[in-house]
């Protein structure tokens, strides 16, 4: 029986051409373990020619127009065919980026673009089913990575966590109950006040932790800024290249929390832009506020290692493998 993922593209083909395409298993070798993590391959019969078909495999978080370019350049060595990424889900605007750069892609039952071949893009998007979460809210992350990183929160009263990570009582009692059912801390009771204590030492809790752990950034834009500072820390390749041997890239990357984002871009600190081109800087927008975990200057190394870990690029899994080795539990 084959896997969901491939029936849906079969089935999104033959409404298309009328017919059964015919998909069949690829054996990739020598190829990189992270990009093996990543994608499941299959060779496709279509339009009187084979494909290599990659799919992005359900567990994976979106990334960028730029980054899927990197991993089809990475991948086109290794296969024999014309290579075509296949998703789930794709944003409006990563796609459309996608279409820019001529990158082939296919979201069964949606949209495709094969060019010179097939092109099918309408909006008709549906709103996925919800399922079980399958990792920790922003606000459970931002506890877990402070008690790791910046002071031991055993023994703290959840009020005063929410008021030194500026979340609301209801808020921090979620994190709680999401800490607690992940087995990563227990709820000791002290009269009418609740103190968390975690399972595990640092080391142990990041392990345990980090399949459920998710990038901080919840979108990247391009903008011009003429006086970069905090509260925005350098993030990405900037932050990187400060605490290894990796080279930073031409314009910066700063982080950003949303509500701080939105407000620069309205009183004019930030002009956004459609393209690195017309930029001075690269923000990424992060899910919770990066000045709680970093310092003054850069953000903090495992929200770093989280923003970065499904990289195309070998280079950066090498020197995000030392900036691990390194710290400091």
């Amino acid at each position: 029986m084959r896997p969901s993922h491939v029936q849906d593209l079969v089935n999104y083909l033959e409404s298309i051409f009328g017919m059964i395409p015919r998909l069949q298993a690829l054996e990739v070798t020598n190829l990189p373990l992270f990009l093996r993590a990543r994608f499941s391959f299959f060779s496709l019969e279509l339009f009187g020619k084979v494909w290599a078909i990659a799919f992005e495999k359900d567990s994976r978080e979106t990334g960028t127009p730029g980054e899927y370019e990197k991993q089809a350049e990475l991948l086109r060595p290794f296969l024999e065919y014309p290579l075509v990424l296949i998703f789930k889900t794709l944003p409006s605007n990563t796609r459309n980026r996608m279409i820019q750069k001529g990158i082939p892609f296919i979201v069964p039952g949606y949209q495709a673009f094969l060019p010179s071949y097939l092109v099918d893009i309408r909006e008709r998007f549906i709103k996925p089913k919800e399922k079980g979460r399958k990792s920790l809210s922003p606000t459970a992350q931002l506890t877990l990575l402070r008690h790791l990183e910046k002071q031991p929160l055993d023994g703290w009263a959840l009020r005063m966590i929410a008021v030194k990570l500026g979340y609301s009582a209801m808020m921090m009692s979620k994190a709680k109950d999401e800490l607690e059912a992940a087995g990563l801390c227990e709820v000791e009771r002290i009269g009418r006040s609740m103190r968390l204590k975690f399972t595990a030492d640092k080391r142990a809790l990041w392990k345990m932790a980090l399949n459920q752990l998710k990038s901080p950034v919840t979108k990247t834009r391009w903008v011009q800024w003429k006086e970069p500072g905090y509260p925005a820390l350098l993030a990405g390749l900037s932050a990187l290249s400060r605490q290894t041997m990796i080279a930073d890239e031409k314009l910066p990357t700063y982080a950003l929390a949303p509500k701080v984002f939105k407000s620069w871009l309205e009183q004019g600190t930030l002009i956004g832009c459609p393209d690195a081109e017309e930029a001075t800087a690269r923000i990424e927008v992060w899910a919770y506020e990066p000045k709680l975990l970093g310092d003054n200057e850069c953000v903090d190394s495992l929200s770093l290692y989280l923003s970065l870990r499904h990289s195309a690029d070998d280079r950066i899994q090498q020197q995000l493998e030392d900036l691990m080795d390194k710290f400091p539990w």
